[in-house]
């Protein structure tokens, strides 16, 4: 079940400086260790549904390793039907066979593992004799928390995945994918291992809210998913090894600030400030005094303290384009790309702005310079976003101490060929500059519950952000459509964990968990992505006829993109799918939750072309059967996570006309 491409690692120097760790960018790492006494090629954990091996834990063992050992005790069983037992160090002198050792053990420490010397959130993997050692860095604190560094979590999952063949497809029972075993074997590893990036993030979209609660989860069954992708974001092991700290900075400086120093926002039309009472704003950023301001903030709240540390100093722009009109801001602006609008629709509030992104990364360095007089650490987190996305063009070089956040204000997938070039180039510019960057896309939130594949054109984007200086993520967010996006939604999981694989290889392990009917599976699934990819022209022009938001507005335009006929042959390789897993009942199981997914798209799609406000000829009396049928089935099965209804209703709520009925505690409702 293991697959030996996935399983390389590559040997890399660890430093102990916050810098040096900075500089590192750690992939996946895999550091082999010193001999440690004789080792058995393998041994086993379990034989025909009995254990073999206990787990081992310290004495006193910590939030992290308790959960650890729940968790491998959970996955064993599934995989071999067998029960290991959990004993401490102490009592484990009383027993004989195999071991496994989960946390600071004095095994670790005897076979030469000190968790103390580990950065966050690295592990070491090693066999000695007949056992197998689990060891990393933890922290006091909740195991399912980004926060908490849970080295030998990871690395009960690490091994999971590599010797067991686990797969977390989707959240749930159901999307745990566990080889079955009737002798179960631990062969020789000696692995050090650290997390591909400093920071993992993909937002797990359980707060969007509407004034239509009746379109989403009953309160139960909101809480119950919310628990069960909690588990599935921590099993791919999302987190921080490095905690990150900004936002948009700005937002309430006007009405702090405003009065006395109304020279630190932006002048548009002779107007310093916003242009109207409670709109947006942005800074006048080349502004030594608001430099300096950003610099005091940061050093009264402790920043100049962390010495030894890497210590964040947040200078994102608030969330407007850069509208500076100010002489001293212009004369930091490089030159105006011939291409800036090329890649822009002529609605959209990008085209035509002044292109100002060398004025921002003249602002980052800056407040860098400012704060590297009182902590060498300090780190200036900025966006690249709206008129200051793309890469600057004047030449300014930036240093390691820079970390911008790549947040494309457009760019959705699928994209056409010379579009998808052009944003990677936007990267790979940035990157020039000297400065790290971190991925911070809005792309997730697209797709509302439609079968909307772009899982090799996101590979290549993220791989292409790989191969050139990424070192952290923040993904916007997951609608956690798993039925009908599951391809998207693995690879974005899988890449965090092994981000130099092969996409096929990590779409097999996806596909392997469907059994029989895996082919069939990978056919279905390649049918939608052709269809997307296909229609990238008609879903440009579709969202720019109906005025239509790719991330806020999708169930206005979902029927024009997915109309009637292009389920039917979806629903025919299902089908083909379910005789081909008819003889097993897991992978029978899984067939029909993509089916149920489906037919959920269906009825979406049906009410939003009666419900849609893009049409005149919508009311809440047209599409009333429709919403109903939908209704019912969300009822029906709230509870099987073929996606986030909670999600789903923040889309419609803005984009179909609704009745109040609707806005009827969803347990009343239809």
């Amino acid at each position: 079940m293991r697959n030996d491409a996935l399983r390389t690692t590559q040997r890399r120097e660890r430093r102990a400086s916050p810098i040096g760790g900075w500089l590192r960018a750690a992939l996946a790492i895999g550091v082999g260790a010193a001999g440690v006494g004789s080792s058995r090629a393998e041994w086993v954990v379990a034989d025909e549904g009995k254990p073999a091996a206990v787990i081992v834990t310290p004495n006193h063992p910590s939030a992290v390793v308790r959960y650890a050992a729940q968790e491998l005790v959970y996955h064993l069983e599934k995989a071999t039907g067998a029960t290991l037992p959990v004993i401490t160090e102490s009592a484990a002198k009383k027993t004989t066979g195999g071991r496994i050792y989960l946390g600071d053990t004095a095994a670790a420490r005897a076979a030469g593992i000190n968790v103390k010397t580990l950065a966050a959130e690295v592990f070491t993997l090693r066999t000695a004799d007949d056992a197998l050692i689990i060891a990393g860095n933890d922290s006091a604190g909740d195991p399912l928390e980004n926060n908490t560094s849970a080295g030998t979590l990871f690395g009960v999952y690490e091994w999971l995945q590599r010797d067991v063949g686990v797969r977390w497809l989707w959240p749930g029972e159901l999307g745990t994918f566990v080889p079955k075993s009737d002798r179960l074997a631990v062969p020789a590893v000696d692995a050090t291992v650290a997390p591909s990036f400093i920071q993992r993030r993909v937002r797990p979209g359980l707060t969007f809210k509407n004034e239509h609660p009746a379109l989403g989860f009953t309160a139960k069954a909101a809480a119950a998913y919310a628990k069960d992708q909690t588990v599935f974001l921590r099993r791919n092991r999302l987190g921080q090894s490095t905690k990150m700290t900004y936002g948009h900075a700005f937002t309430q400086w006007w009405n702090n600030y405003g009065t006395e120093h109304p020279d630190w926002f932006q002048l548009v039309d002779g107007k310093r400030g916003p242009e109207k009472p409670g709109a947006r704003f942005s800074m006048c950023v080349s502004n030594p005094d608001l430099q300096q301001q950003i610099v005091d903030q940061w050093v009264a709240h402790g920043g100049a303290d962390r010495k030894g540390r890497l210590s964040f100093v947040n200078a994102v722009e608030n969330d407007i384009l850069g509208q500076c009109e100010c002489d001293e801001c212009r004369a930091w602006d490089g030159p105006q790309p011939a291409d800036k609008d090329k890649f822009y629709l002529p609605n959209f509030k990008v085209y035509g702005a002044r292109f100002v992104s060398d004025r921002y990364a003249r602002f980052a360095l800056a407040v860098q310079q400012r704060a590297a007089k009182h902590n060498p650490n300090a780190v200036v987190i900025s966006y690249a976003y709206f008129n200051y996305f793309q890469a600057p063009t004047s030449g300014v070089k930036l240093n390691p101490h820079i970390l911008i956040g790549l947040c494309p204000s457009a760019g959705w997938y699928p994209r056409m060929d010379d579009e998808h070039a052009w944003y990677k180039a936007q990267w790979q510019g940035w990157h020039d500059t000297g400065a790290r960057l971190f991925f911070r896309p809005n792309y997730f939130l697209d797709g509302y519950c439609m079968p909307f594949i772009f899982a090799h054109q996101f590979a290549d984007d993220f791989q292409s952000t790989v191969r050139n200086g990424i070192i952290a993520t923040d993904f916007d967010a997951l609608t956690g459509q798993w039925s009908t996006q599951g391809p998207n939604l693995y690879l974005l999981m899988r890449l965090h964990t092994a981000p130099t694989a092969n996409p096929d290889a990590l779409l097999a392990e996806y596909y392997s968990g469907f059994g029989p009917a895996a082919a069939e599976v990978k056919a279905y699934f390649d049918y939608w992505e052709r269809y997307t990819m296909d229609n990238r022209p008609l879903i440009n022009d579709v969202f720019a006829d109906r005025v239509a938001i790719r991330w806020r507005t999708w169930a206005k335009a979902a029927h024009r993109v997915f109309p009637p006929d292009c389920f039917a042959p979806g629903e025919a390789l299902l089908a083909k799918a379910a005789a081909a897993a008819a003889g097993d009942a897991e992978a029978r199981a899984r067939v029909t939750f993509l089916q149920d997914g489906l037919e959920h798209a269906k009825l979406s799609a049906r009410a939003a072309a009666l419900l849609t406000t893009a049409e005149p000829a919508s009311t809440p009396e047209r599409g009333q059967k429709a919403l109903e049928a939908l209704l019912a089935f969300r009822r029906a099965h709230e509870m099987e996570w073929i996606g986030n209804f909670n999600h789903d209703a923040w889309v419609e709520d803005p984009s179909w006309k609704l009745s109040r009925e609707t806005k009827q505690e969803p347990e009343y409702y239809p």
